[in-house]
């Protein structure tokens, strides 16, 4: 399986500039099966989603859905979305055929005000595609590994984000350890450049072998798309070889 990561400036607050274009790059992608854009890539990390993005939301679900089917290919990445008088930090899933799956933000990132400005999700979200399982998460989720621990026989860990440069090394390593200890593959797509409020994030986003090792990584603070091959039957064999998993302890997450 094929796997593209869009790593990007975002303009601030601008979702008609951000939209053309991702538009732009994922035009230029081929062969992907698994397309994966930053954490709130049609506005960047704005605690002003009422005022900036909500409006546009539904351009938003189109163009993913538009993307996913001429692409043929699974496109991920999180948005703000309204419902039932909450804000949340929605990653959408959009699927070839138009289906839309979403998971909502668990832990929001109380030094950024997020839990001031939207609610929290409370499901995990794990979902086949083509044959692979996916658990997506977004950005401050990457910190918990408890929310993360593989109880689900999932292939494929996914995380969408806007993680400042200022924290580059956390991330890097965050995504290699939650690879190692839940042995999947991990996806980790950042933004780059400067954020309305004096932020520069450096992206090193990347794709990580359950044994730890960087597959395909960003330059960092580059506006560019990289691609790679994942191997589901190597992984398969790797966990009948050094189970692991099954010596790990039970847990319930209570809220």
């Amino acid at each position: 399986m094929n796997v593209a990561i869009v790593q990007a400036h975002l303009e601030w607050e601008n979702v008609p500039v951000n939209l053309k274009l991702f538009n732009k790059r994922i035009a230029a992608i081929e062969g992907a099966n698994i397309i994966v854009l930053p954490e709130m890539f049609a506005s960047g990390f704005t605690m002003k989603g009422k005022e900036r993005v909500a409006p546009f939301y539904e351009a938003v679900y189109q163009c993913m859905q538009e993307w996913a089917r001429e692409k043929d290919a699974l496109i991920m990445g999180s948005t703000v979305y309204f419902e039932d008088e909450h804000y949340y930090n929605r990653l959408l899933v959009a699927f070839p055929d138009g289906k839309i799956l979403h998971y909502d933000k668990k832990h929001l990132f109380t030094m950024g005000e997020e839990k001031e400005h939207f609610t929290a999700g409370n499901e995990l979200l794990v979902f086949d595609y083509q044959g692979v399982r996916i658990a997506p998460f977004i950005c401050y989720d990457l910190r918990f590994p408890v929310w993360s621990r593989n109880t689900c026989g999932y292939d494929l860990a996914v995380y969408v984000a806007n993680w400042p440069e200022a924290r580059r090394q956390p991330w890097q390593i965050l995504l290699m350890a939650r690879a190692i200890e839940n042995q999947c593959y991990v996806i980790g797509v950042n933004r780059v450049g400067e954020d309305g409020v004096g932020l520069s994030y450096s992206g090193d986003s990347a794709v990580i072998s359950p044994k730890g090792d960087v597959l395909v990584a960003c330059e960092p603070f580059a506006d560019e798309v990289k691609q790679v091959d994942i191997d589901l039957k190597a992984l398969r064999e790797f966990r009948v070889k050094f189970p692991v998993l099954e010596d790990r302890d039970e847990f319930t997450i209570e809220d």
